[in-house]
């Protein structure tokens, strides 16, 4: 590689034109244009763009309280506290203590529904820290996300209401792609469609040709990480259904395994047992099925209990 040319200490160009040219420039732009580099602040303040990573702002109304935010936090500073919303129900939504946030940003990507953004106030300082732990009801703002350009994208997918699917097969025959794999459900004798979301091109034939209406085309905020998805052993499961209980998603739905009836007096028959089943392409990642599980009947690596 040849190397640059070296501009020889004493010219004039370096001693004296360039810095003549900045100090210009400077002038210009101070007293002619009238945009000088400093302001009075805090009586003057700078328009901060939206990109800004201040002060933390949820949208109760986006948010499905599925914690996302606080397992990926690297300094622990959120937690998901529990509230009584008058419109919303019960609910639980995620606070910030400010004191130990490093604004990273982090839980602001991991989102799947957008819910969380970092505002641009920035003026957060206080003699009490007890002042700058902020819990849901002073972060909420349920209009903000209307004021912003999000940056990341919407995608369409078919999702599965697995509570009206028959497993005819006819999405898997239609599709285009080969996206759509019928899989047996253990224990159920009953099969329902896998997709590859990855290969899918968004055409919507699937949805087309489903008699049942199960498979409907939504969408959806595309992830910035890969989230892990669960695995089920159904040796483990007791069909208590917590894990469908406690999934924000609603990507869980408890399946009766006929067969699994227990005798009863009078040679009457009790009801089956149940087994969980995943729908994947409405799963969020966020461990919540994991955590709730007290058998070992789910399994997550690299989720936190």
């Amino acid at each position: 590689m040849a190397e640059a040319k070296k501009r020889p200490v004493g010219d004039a160009t370096g001693i004296a034109v360039r810095p003549i040219k900045r100090t210009g420039a400077q002038v210009v732009r101070s007293l002619i244009l009238g945009k000088p580099n400093t302001i009075l602040y805090p009586y003057q303040k700078l328009n901060l763009p939206p990109s800004y990573r201040g002060k933390h702002i949820l949208d109760f109304k986006r948010c499905i309280g599925c914690s996302n935010c606080v397992q990926i936090c690297p300094n622990d500073c959120m937690w998901m506290q529990k509230l009584e919303d008058p419109e919303l129900g019960k609910i639980e939504r995620p606070g910030i203590d400010m004191g130990r946030c490093l604004f990273c940003g982090l839980c602001v990507e991991v989102c799947p529904t957008v819910a969380l953004h970092e505002g641009v106030q920035f003026e957060l300082a206080d003699r009490d820290r007890a002042k700058i732990k902020f819990d849901p009801r002073d972060l909420r703002d349920d209009h903000y996300a209307d004021t912003v350009k999000e940056e990341r994208q919407k995608r369409l997918i078919p999702v599965l209401d697995l509570d009206k699917c028959s497993g005819c097969e006819k999405c898997a025959g239609e599709c285009p792609e080969m996206c759509i794999a019928m899989m047996s459900i253990e224990g159920t004798g009953k099969k329902k469609p896998e997709i590859a979301l990855a290969r899918c091109k968004e055409e919507g034939k699937c949805t087309v040709v489903c008699p049942d209406k199960a498979l409907q085309m939504k969408e959806v905020w595309e992830s910035y990480f890969e989230m892990p998805e669960p695995k089920f052993v159904l040796k483990n499961c007791t069909g208590c259904g917590a894990c469908a209980r406690a999934c924000p998603a609603d990507a869980i739905y408890m399946m009766d395994m006929p067969g699994t009836e227990k005798a009863l007096p009078g040679g009457k028959k009790g009801k089956p047992k149940k087994r969980a089943v995943f729908v994947l392409e409405k799963c969020v990642g966020c461990g919540k099925c994991f955590r709730s599980c007290k058998f070992k009947a789910i399994e997550m690596p690299g989720v936190r209990k």
